[in-house]
């Protein structure tokens, strides 16, 4: 969501040393075995944990086949694999979409640990009572925290291609957004049918305030992230009334997305405390709820129980993967659109034949060599075809645009095709500053650091003698945008379009 910011925030390796290890805790073993990665992850090589090398490197090419940014498999809780494809790179959280549902989710259930939370069939109305409720009837009535959890309020939403007329995006454009959820009528009865509905997980995180007097970020903080060892999180936007998105907006690096799949591996602990009740884990391995496209659900986890593993889901190819029978959490991060798919069974497949044993292998260096090989491999940026620059490019070179009112905000830009190290610059009209970046012409992408949005990287091509195309990436951020720059005369005509689906078109000039 959050589209406006973060279109503009779209503008602005190699294998690790691998030491052997013995393998750790089986299914069923004392889940306290460890080790726990509350400072650093253990690292071993593949065949140490009974894993073929072989296989993991088959999986890190596939992966690299998508628009994938990483892949992560760990197993006995050291990790085997750790793979970052180019120009995205290790230790950049990352946005995680829906992914922060199921952390919004292990928030209610610390409530209930801690006792804050009686019980998640507590009626939903009956914890905002303070709140003048719309359309309230008694299916409304009996709406209860559980249901929040398992997208089965019975509220009426729309939720698919985030069109402006779909239920949430009019939450996004709503001063208050909890009581729009609470306001919307109820579509049936709760419980009686599987309704994604990121409202859901808003009233939830809109709980955290209540009960503890904190927003969701400074309670999992507290609660969450500092008893795993999770550094990385960044968290917003926060609204007018003090809820922190609970839907979306959570950033996290795959090494602390892995940290939040194991505590569920270890069915809720960590170093000794019970973090989450495990009955908790356990409703989220079942999977109560039929969900969709042959998903089960339950406490805002996805499942495939006949596969023996769940799962945190975010648009563009975020996931978290808990297999338990495998002792194993594997990580994703990527950028792919909702029109590609990368198959999660199929991954849950070739992460089960990579296991081969619960005992070590024997070495494999010519398996090791691959491994690394495909580490290299996805590390190393491959570059996009591209042809010589047109006369055109001198004459507009360093030309200021300016730009009308538009849907991006952006008032301005300049592209800057003559210097050494060619570049854009542009302002907006949410701030005064002017954003700078560099931009590269020979299929490769720039690099280019510019706060407050983190690492940007662009990579441009003339694609006829008046057009230019450039893609522009917040190294991070689920999605990549592409600008579309037709030059004629004084005049340009600028066609955006991301990953998230936004299109729109804008129309400038220059007065020198």
């Amino acid at each position: 969501m959050h589209l406006r910011l973060a279109i503009i925030a779209t503008l602005a390796a190699g294998l690790q040393l691998l030491s052997p290890a013995p393998a750790g805790a089986k299914e069923g073993q004392d889940p306290q075995a460890g080790p726990w990665p509350t400072e650093s992850w253990p690292i071993s090589t593949p065949e140490e944990q009974g894993v073929d090398s072989a296989a993991l490197a088959r999986l890190i090419e596939t992966v690299g086949g998508y628009k994938q940014d990483s892949v992560m498999v760990v197993r006995h809780g050291r990790i085997v694999a750790d793979a970052y494809f180019a120009p995205y790179v290790a230790g950049i959280s990352h946005d995680l979409r829906s992914v922060t549902k199921s952390v919004v989710g292990t928030l209610t259930a610390i409530q209930l640990q801690k006792g804050a939370l009686d019980s998640v069939e507590h009626p939903v109305m009956d914890l905002f009572s303070d709140k003048r409720i719309e359309n309230v009837d008694d299916r409304k009535r009996a709406m209860t925290v559980q249901s929040l959890l398992d997208m089965t309020s019975g509220i009426r939403w729309t939720e698919r291609f985030y069109t402006p007329d779909e239920t949430i995006m009019q939450m996004y454009r709503s001063f208050d957004r909890t009581a729009f959820v609470l306001d919307q009528p109820m579509a049936e009865a709760p419980g009686a049918h599987f309704n994604y509905a990121g409202g859901n997980p808003y009233l939830l995180s809109a709980l955290v305030n209540r009960k503890s007097g904190q927003n969701a970020l400074e309670f999992a903080t507290r609660e969450l992230f500092e008893p795993l060892g999770i550094k990385s999180a960044k968290w917003r936007p926060i609204d007018a009334q003090g809820i922190v998105d609970g839907e979306a907006g959570l950033f996290l690096s795959p090494h602390d997305m892995a940290r939040f799949g194991y505590l569920y591996l270890r069915n809720g602990t960590w170093e000794g405390r019970q973090i989450i009740p495990s009955a908790w884990v356990d409703r989220v391995k079942e999977g109560k709820v039929s969900a969709t496209n042959g998903f089960h659900y339950g406490n805002l986890w996805w499942s495939l129980p006949e596969k023996g593993a769940y799962m945190a889901r975010g648009r563009h190819s975020q996931l978290i993967l808990v297999i338990p029978k495998l002792d194993v959490v594997a990580v994703m991060t990527g950028v792919l659109r909702d029109t590609e798919f990368y198959s999660i069974s199929g991954l849950i497949d070739d992460i089960t034949r990579a296991i081969k044993s619960d005992e070590p292998l024997p070495a494999d260096p010519i398996a090791a060599a691959s491994l690394a090989s495909a580490i290299r491999q996805a590390a190393t940026e491959k570059p996009i075809t591209v042809s010589g620059s047109p006369d055109l490019a001198k004459k507009v070179s360093g030309k200021l645009y300016q730009l009308p009112g538009n849907p991006l905000h952006v008032t301005s830009f300049t592209l800057n095709f003559l210097d050494p190290e060619p570049s854009w610059a542009y302002t907006t009209d949410l701030s005064t500053d002017r954003n700078t970046g560099k931009f590269g012409l020979d299929g490769y992408y720039r690099k280019s650091t510019t706060a407050p949005y983190g690492t940007t990287a662009a990579r441009g091509r003339w694609t006829s003698e008046r057009t230019f195309m450039m893609d522009a990436r917040n190294l991070g951020r689920g999605e990549v945008a592409t600008w579309t720059f037709v030059f004629d005369g004084d005049r340009v005509t600028v066609e955006y379009e991301n990953t998230d689906g936004f299109r729109t078109e804008l129309r400038g000039r220059t007065s020198e």
